[in-house]
């Protein structure tokens, strides 16, 4: 028995926030329906797909959505059309969780704001994900991933001193934001088993995203400082270094002494005062840059990492793409799973966040195609007759 196998989520989110936190609910027994407007889905549906396909299925090839889109079942319906509006009340009739990621003003356009919604559906928990939040004076303001890392202030203290706020090479905003929300959701379902009310849930991509800032977080508001940013000489060990096969990152502390580090870089002139003595170390780090990158400029990361290990030294390395869906680490604890996907094919995708001693994961299904489980929501769960179905097709209202 999976956690959430009695569960109905109506998933109206897109892009990568909202569908993070239905993924997730999939991946633990739920059954999400996602919806999608049949002449203007989810907009990560043609991000990264091919612009020569032919095929006629350039909506059903985007490697982003079919990996958040995995496991739930897709039909399509335009609220612009009463017709619409009376298929999505029918779907939210037996739901228990309700996901959207637009701005406020949308499902209000609608008349889909929780305040009306809740008059029909008492037990019904709404999420709402946006950029800003449902209040504010930025509330109705499009956000975008990208965005949201400058807004949230960690910008502003990457990169190198003197040189230009930077932004990390992906963007991971709406996935983390999409994490915060399951654990609020998972509170609030809790709430709902002790007192049978549902609730609306308010959640901001910007406000999850700042409060990583746990250095900056605690000096401005208690001390009136920010957290300054890398030197871009003299700091090595706070920067990846390049080595035969690749990167590494070395951060003295942990378990490891001085003494370890030098021997792990086979290099004793660190062992210097002006190297070992931390009062030093920083006049002198643009000469210790010199030695480190020398010495390991000849060899592999994957020779230094055990090495590494064994010494207690705090090191990272800097996986590849090619190297991370091939991690021994990773695939010792199955994270990769493979469907096959009805347009694509056989596609191998990030899975497992959880594992559960009782309950084991299980990834179901590839992601739907545009509208794909229309027929069996509509007709074989809704009761609509096929004569309905089809009117409905000629009314564009899916």
């Amino acid at each position: 028995m999976k956690p959430f196998e009695d569960l109905l989520v109506i998933d109206l989110s897109h892009v990568w926030a909202g569908p993070t936190v239905t993924r997730i609910l999939s991946d633990l027994g739920a059954d999400v329906i996602k919806v999608e407007r049949p002449t203007g889905p989810d907009r990560v549906r043609i991000a990264y797909a091919s612009n020569n396909d032919t095929t006629g299925d350039y909506w059903n090839r985007s490697p982003y959505f079919n990996v958040r889109g995995a496991g739930k079942r897709g039909v399509t319906v335009d609220f612009g059309t009463e017709a619409g509006k009376e298929i999505f009340h029918g779907l939210l009739k037996d739901a228990d969780v309700l996901v959207e990621s637009f701005t406020p003003r949308v499902m209000a356009s609608f008349g889909f704001t929780y305040a009306e919604l809740q008059q029909r559906y008492p037990r019904l928990i709404m999420l709402s994900i946006c950029g800003y939040g449902q209040t504010g004076p930025h509330a109705n303001r499009a956000a975008f991933g990208m965005g949201m890392e400058p807004a949230s202030g960690i910008a502003s203290v990457s990169g190198y001193e003197g040189g230009p706020p930077m932004k990390s090479g992906n963007t991971w905003t709406d996935p983390f934001a999409g994490v915060h929300a399951t654990s609020a959701l998972f509170a609030a379902l809790y709430y709902r088993q002790r007192t049978g009310r549902g609730q609306h849930i308010d959640v901001s991509v910007t406000e999850c995203v700042a409060s990583s800032m746990m250095a900056t977080q605690t000096m401005y508001p208690f001390m009136g400082g920010t957290q300054h940013r890398r030197r871009a000489q003299g700091g090595m060990f706070t920067h990846p270094m390049a080595c035969a096969d690749g990167w590494i990152i070395v951060q003295t502390g942990g378990g490891a002494s001085w003494e370890d580090i030098c021997d792990l870089f086979e290099a004793p002139e660190m062992m210097d005062p002006r190297f070992s003595d931390p009062a030093q170390r920083p006049q002198n780090g643009a000469e210790l840059d010199r030695i480190i990158v020398d010495a390991i400029k000849d060899r592999s990361k994957w020779d230094l990492f055990p090495k590494a290990a064994q010494a207690r030294i705090l090191f990272g390395v800097v996986q590849t793409p090619r190297e991370l869906v091939e991690c021994p680490q990773l695939a010792s604890r199955d994270f990769f799973r493979e469907v096959d996907h009805p347009v694509i094919g056989r596609i191998k995708v990030p899975a497992v966040l959880f594992n559960f001693s009782v309950s084991p994961y299980q990834l179901r299904c590839p992601s739907p195609t545009l509208g794909q489980n229309n027929r069996e929501i509509y007709v074989e769960g809704l009761g609509y007759s096929q004569e309905d179905f089809c009117r409905l097709r000629q009314l564009n209202a899916i």
